[in-house]
């Protein structure tokens, strides 16, 4: 059977509307041997008069989620999951494991006492704290503290770890990384700390304090 061609025509001037002919399509062949093509044959699909998603209108609700978020602490260890979350999986962005887009979200919870080995990629992430007391995240040696409604960015190739204090309460938090986008771009990476944690180098919540005053000039 021969195999079926691209040529995505539009009949409007500026686009892309050329006819096969036996000679192109000797023309196309023999480009394809060299792993080429010619634009114009795809140039219309790749080049869409307006976006086209793939990504289907969902709604997560938080307090659908939360039981099944919870229960995954009876089901996996921290140690054992690198990180214990549920993530937002599309329909129509399932094969890139996101939520919209580009872009991965998950619920992610962790126990009183417990800790997620420190890691970095290329990717960047944003946490938002849902629920809970005593979360604290280390970012190159940097820790802050977390609580509920607090926001924390976590840049690229960071050294970064999670934890609950054992005075805790059990905590949720929402995760965001553009994961797809620089999977997309063939460019991560996942790399796990040699020493599974990081040493606190300073005073602990100094970044918010050095970031989180009013009136700081950009």
């Amino acid at each position: 059977m021969a195999q079926e061609r691209e040529n995505h025509r539009e009949d409007v001037v500026g686009r892309a509307n050329v006819e096969d002919t036996p000679e192109l399509l000797a023309y196309y062949d023999e480009l394809a041997r060299h792993k080429a093509g010619a634009l114009w044959t795809v140039a219309n699909k790749i080049e869409p008069w307006e976006p086209k998603s793939q990504s289907v209108p969902v709604v997560w609700r938080y307090r659908d989620l939360r039981a099944h978020v919870l229960r995954s602490v009876e089901l996996v260890t921290p140690e054992k999951a690198g990180r214990r979350v549920v993530y937002l999986n599309n329909p129509g962005r399932s094969d890139v494991a996101a939520a919209v887009g580009w872009i991965y979200g998950g619920l992610q919870v962790m126990n009183p006492g417990e800790v997620a080995s420190a890691h970095r990629h290329s990717a960047s992430a944003i946490r938002f704290i849902i629920e809970g007391s005593g979360a604290y995240t280390v970012v190159d040696g940097h820790k802050m503290t977390l609580g509920a409604n607090d926001f924390v960015l976590t840049p690229n190739d960071t050294w970064h770890e999670h934890g609950v204090e054992a005075t805790g309460s059990p905590c949720i938090w929402q995760d965001g990384l553009d994961i797809p986008f620089v999977n997309a771009m063939e460019a991560n990476f996942y790399e796990v700390h040699p020493d599974l944690s990081q040493a606190v180098g300073y005073a602990v919540d100094d970044m918010t304090k050095t970031w989180g005053n009013a009136g700081l000039r950009p």
